[in-house]
């Protein structure tokens, strides 16, 4: 019966520990997936039109760094919230296994969406298309704005 009881405990203590640790929002395990992104197309709210395409791995790396997920609070959008524009994150399809090689074909895989005010929403395609809105720290906020400029 002893022993019963310390089996219950155990089991309580390790689900109660994994309900913690969802319990926060750090978005900053997504990180990786979307470092792998391997072109950036910033988009205009005013007009849809792409102002610019980064492709460069060194300048996506520096854009993902800029992002400072780790410092991202889940938010909800103000009424009062317009959009200044989008980042269209996108990668070749996985290599699955049995293949060698992909056909070069980008796939959007993250939408990372620019709010006035310092607030971001991203949609992560794939995920149930899992969108979500942020608060995003300022320097992270006018990094993004000079795309807009």
């Amino acid at each position: 019966m002893k022993r019963f009881f310390l089996t219950i405990a155990a089991v309580l203590t390790l689900l109660l520990s994994g309900c913690q640790a969802n319990n926060g929002t750090d978005f900053s395990a997504y990180s990786d997936d979307i470092a792998k992104a391997q072109e950036i197309a910033v988009v205009s709210a005013d007009t849809s039109e792409i102002l610019e395409t980064i492709t460069a791995q060194n300048d996506i790396e520096d854009f993902i760094l800029a992002l400072d997920m780790d410092k991202w609070k889940l938010k909800t959008l103000p009424d009062n919230a317009t959009e200044i524009g989008s980042f269209n994150l996108a990668q070749e399809e996985t290599i699955k296994y049995g293949q060698t090689d992909t056909d070069g074909t980008l796939y959007d895989v993250t939408t990372i969406t620019l709010y006035d005010g310092s607030y971001m929403g991203i949609k992560i395609y794939g995920l149930d298309d899992l969108d979500m809105i942020f608060a995003v720290n300022e320097d992270t906020a006018n990094y993004l704005n000079g795309y807009f400029e």
